[in-house]
């Protein structure tokens, strides 16, 4: 029941500035649109709950408003927004969720398709059960967001399996962070070319490298004292308030300071192959623990873990890990690094170009790996039954000699190909059997075909 109707419209009115004025106006601060909102806007006929997840500040909240622009043509009265993180509604209910959406559908929208957009929604206790309630009784289509994915898609696969489509926004694909930089370039076909805009967008791709992908970057990028301001401000926003405040309030854990510093270990450590055992040099927990608390990292979209490739899956399961930090800018800001240097570029490089095949991970049905055996592979991606070695070499000229592993491992699984990802070097060379594409690491990254 809601308490003060009156203060509550008002604020909800505050809250859903389109109803009064039809504007969004955070559109209009952020005109940019991300690649995935075109993926959503398809899927906004279908009667489907849309998922939205990923990391802090990467801009879910702005693609929600971009989506409600584009549906107040319909009536504006018709859309709902509200943020469960959001404390201003709550003084006037003790059931929120339910006395909101009532009250707008009895007293604010009118007649026709109607859409509820709530933010933040792993925030609201026992919230799957409420949409699930008003997704079977009604033809309300609802749009959720949230920054945990186990919080969201344990409840989503239990209370609301077959209701649900999900999409996940990660940090900007280097092809956006271009775009963001004012720099629009169709992808070179002759190497004449590609070396051409390799030199024009170095400057950009090394700033990429350090800052990473958030887009709140470009807000302050040309301030001064932008980049410790902006280094120091990715810490307080993403992993800080992911651990303190989600992880917290999600999974009730306490020893918080630990599980900081399992992150800063692990972002560290990079692109490195680890042991539980080596973590636990520093958590000093029992490994139920530890394997839970990078789970919770894991889920907060704050690290990737790469399993080692084996055609024995006990084994892959068994073996080492290899980490990976979401976005190069928080590894850079939680190790206080300023500046991109000869010792830790290689990591960072793979790094980049391991968080590029996640990605690609999310929408083609391929998997990837690591692979050690008397030598090691960065990645393996397996397509269906096809396996393509990834070696990066962040040099001008790969030798023989740093080939050496890939070139076994695809005699050994019959690879028709495999990549090395360089610092310029483009070209093709047939090694055995195996066709190899040498790809500069700009090129990689601004391409999805690669296989």
């Amino acid at each position: 029941m809601i308490k003060d109707v009156e203060s509550f419209r008002d604020e909800l009115e505050k809250i859903n500035e389109w109803w009064i004025n039809k504007r969004v106006r955070e559109t209009e601060r952020y005109p940019f649109k991300r690649n995935l909102f075109y993926e959503i806007e398809k899927e906004i006929k279908t009667k489907r709950i849309i998922c939205l997840l990923g990391p802090r500040r990467t801009g879910k909240t702005v693609l929600l408003k971009q989506l409600i622009k584009s549906l107040i043509k319909q009536g504006p009265r018709n859309v709902l927004y509200y943020s469960l993180d959001d404390p201003s509604l709550f003084v006037f209910s003790d059931n929120l969720l339910k006395d909101l959406i009532d009250y707008w559908v009895d007293n604010i929208a009118g007649k026709g398709k109607k859409y509820v957009f709530l933010d933040e929604i792993h925030s609201y206790p026992d919230w799957h059960k409420w949409i699930k309630s008003y997704y079977d009784r009604t033809e309300i289509k609802f749009f959720l967001s949230g920054s945990s994915s186990l919080s969201l898609q344990k409840e989503a696969n239990k209370f609301l399996r077959g209701r649900t489509i999900e999409f996940e926004l990660f940090p900007l694909d280097f092809s956006e962070f271009l775009e963001l930089s004012n720099k629009k370039i169709r992808i070179p076909k002759d190497e004449f070319e590609i070396k051409k805009t390799g030199k024009e967008i170095k400057e950009i791709f090394n700033e990429y490298l350090l800052v990473g992908g958030f887009p709140e970057w470009f807000e302050i990028k040309n301030e001064r004292d932008s980049l410790n301001r902006w280094l120091n401000r990715i810490v307080t926003d993403v992993p800080k308030k992911a651990i303190y405040e989600d992880v917290a309030k999600i999974f009730g854990i306490k020893n918080l300071n630990v599980l900081e510093a399992v992150l800063s270990y692990i972002v560290a450590n990079q692109s490195r192959i680890l042991a539980y055992e080596t973590i636990n040099d520093i958590a000093k927990l029992d490994r139920e623990t530890l394997i839970n608390y990078i789970s919770f990292l894991k889920n907060s979209y704050l690290i990737i873990e790469v399993l080692k490739y084996s055609k024995n899956i006990k084994e892959s399961l068994k073996a080492k890990k290899k980490f990976l930090a979401i976005d190069q800018g928080i590894r850079n800001a939680l190790l206080k690094n300023y500046e991109i240097k000869e010792n830790n570029i290689g990591f960072i490089v793979e790094n980049i170009v391991g968080i590029h095949i996640f990605k690609l991970t999310k929408k083609k049905n391929i998997k990837f790996f690591y692979f050690r055996e008397n030598g090691e592979i960065d990645f393996v991606v397996k397509n269906d039954n096809k396996l393509i070695p990834i070696e990066v070499k962040y040099r001008e000229h790969p030798t023989n000699s740093d080939l050496k592993t890939l070139l076994k491992f695809a005699e050994k699984n019959n690879c028709e190909e495999g990549i090395v990802v360089t610092k310029n070097l483009i070209k093709e060379e047939k090694i055995g059997k195996c066709k190899i594409k040498f790809i500069p690491i700009w090129l990689f990254l601004l391409k999805e075909d690669w296989w």
